[in-house]
């Protein structure tokens, strides 16, 4: 886990776009051509964190979205990783310890010695996002004494307890007091038209940092519950256009068109390796949680062709098992992200609300109730459903039931819909250990691997050992993670 060479700040600081930048690992000493990281600028590193990060979050979903159950197995496949089996997560491990978080250290330390505390700050939160997932996949990490290079070639594992009690409080803390201090006069110190989220708008990044902070403080209410208070104040700070324009995410365009297209949205039938599954599929069709309703983004996220229905694949099952064959669902380019154009979202206004929703449950029913009626017409606003489509479903009884009716059943199935292909789902189920209260409904893999449990951690990357020998010995991915126990 050594520093990556800085190659792919010569592609942002020249002609070329970020969004194409090559991961490939070279020597700068090998071609003096190139920039050294004395010459590299704060301005080019932003752009390649935000890019990095972007990436991360996809990798994580790419295969990772099996657990959730956004997504099943097909092809090669099927029964495989929904079927929870072994699957060392290489690129996951690779964007976030090789690509993203190095970097991001490098701006940080960057930032603050050039007085340029904006910098800094998105910085120490685009550190915490990324942190934040990879604790949540694998549990105990390398943080304190990684990305020293050379001179620390095997870094210890930091338990995650002390990940998230320590270094990630700090990390967020920190991002908020620095965007919160006096922009520099000097304009080369100023954020502006590399900052590939907000074009440097720092009240964009402000509300991020907010938002981030409530994750952070909901995914440890299990752990003590007066985080959630926390949460609720933070989401109250956070991203708050309704529209999803002010998300934290990544767009893409023609000519550098979205992962999840490349992943998901280009392949021929014959080609996907996922589909989407028959529990999310079925939360929505009718047919499941919320029977009888139809919901208006099933056109934006799936393509069944013109059929009359949506059916989803069931997970861990062969096609022909479980009417796995009879799945006529996709995520093609004609979806939302399927598309070429499509953003790869890190933070949104919709799961910000759906976390006040959560976090006020307990002490404020109306406030709970109004975030999560919030969440899903922001949702639906990111997706492009029309008013009068979301009028009717949010105005059906099913949905407005009054904040007395109210369940947390209601707000976590919401957001789970919500965040469809983002993987901080898998952590709110394994917040809630997959309850069948909370997720009516959902049922372990046809084929699980792990015998009657669900999976609850992400297998170390297979790179990783033989890089570090200080990588912990776990049983099997049925082991909980100190999170989730």
């Amino acid at each position: 886990m050594k520093n990556i060479s800085f190659k792919v700040f010569v592609a942002l600081l020249t002609a070329s776009v970020i969004l194409g930048a090559c991961k490939k690992q070279l020597d700068i000493n090998d071609d003096p051509s190139r920039l050294t990281p004395e010459q590299a600028t704060i301005s080019g590193l932003l752009a390649s964190t935000i890019q990095f990060t972007a990436t991360s979050f996809f990798n994580a979903g790419q295969y990772g979205n099996a657990y959730p159950q956004y997504l099943a197995g097909f092809n090669a496949y099927e029964a495989n990783i929904d079927s929870y089996n072994p699957y060392g997560f290489d690129n996951i491990w690779e964007s976030a310890y090789r690509d993203a978080m190095p970097n991001l250290k490098d701006l940080i330390q960057r930032s603050e010695v050039s007085g340029a505390p904006q910098y800094a700050g998105i910085g120490k939160l685009l550190l915490a996002l990324n942190l934040m997932q990879c604790t949540d996949l694998w549990g105990d990490l390398p943080y304190k004494e990684a990305f020293k290079g050379p001179s620390v070639p095997s870094p210890t594992y930091d338990k995650q307890q002390d990940i998230y009690t320590v270094s990630l409080k700090e990390l967020l803390d920190g991002a908020i007091a620095d965007l919160n201090k006096p922009v520099p006069t000097n304009t080369a110190l100023q954020v502006g038209a590399t900052d590939l989220a907000f074009k440097g708008v720092i009240a964009s990044w402000k509300k991020a940092a907010y938002g981030a902070r409530a994750r952070y403080y909901i995914n440890l209410s299990t752990k003590d519950p007066s985080n959630a208070l926390k949460a609720a104040d933070d989401a109250a700070l956070a991203i708050d256009d309704v529209t999803g324009t002010a998300d934290l995410q990544v767009k893409y365009t023609q000519d550098k068109p979205s992962p999840w297209y490349t992943n998901l949205g280009q392949p021929a039938i014959a080609s996907k390796q996922h589909r989407p599954s028959y529990f999310m599929v079925n939360l929505m069709n009718g047919t499941g949680y919320f029977n009888a309703l139809i919901d208006p983004r099933l056109p934006k996220l799936f393509d069944n062709a013109g059929a009359a229905t949506y059916i989803g694949r069931p997970v861990g099952a062969l096609s022909t098992q479980q009417g796995a064959n009879l799945a006529n669902s996709d995520i093609t380019e004609k979806t939302f992200y399927g598309a070429r154009t499509s953003p790869v979202p890190i933070l949104t206004y919709a799961e910000v609300q759906f976390i006040r929703a959560e976090a006020l449950f307990a002490t404020n029913k109306e406030g709970a109730y109004t975030a999560y009626l919030n969440g899903i017409k922001g949702n639906m606003q990111k997706l492009g459903v029309g008013t009068d489509d979301i009028n009717k479903y949010v105005n059906d009884p099913l949905i407005s039931k009054g904040s007395a009716n109210l369940t947390l059943t209601d707000v976590m199935l919401q957001k789970y819909i919500a965040l469809f292909l983002q993987m901080e789902t898998w952590t709110d189920m394994r917040r809630y250990q997959y309850s069948n209260t909370i997720y009516p409904g959902l049922v372990p893999p046809f084929k699980n691997l792990l015998g009657t449990s669900y999976v609850q951690r992400a297998k170390y990357a297979d790179n990783e050992p033989g890089r570090n020998p200080n990588v912990p010995q776990v049983a099997n991915q049925a082991v909980k993670l100190w999170l989730f126990n």
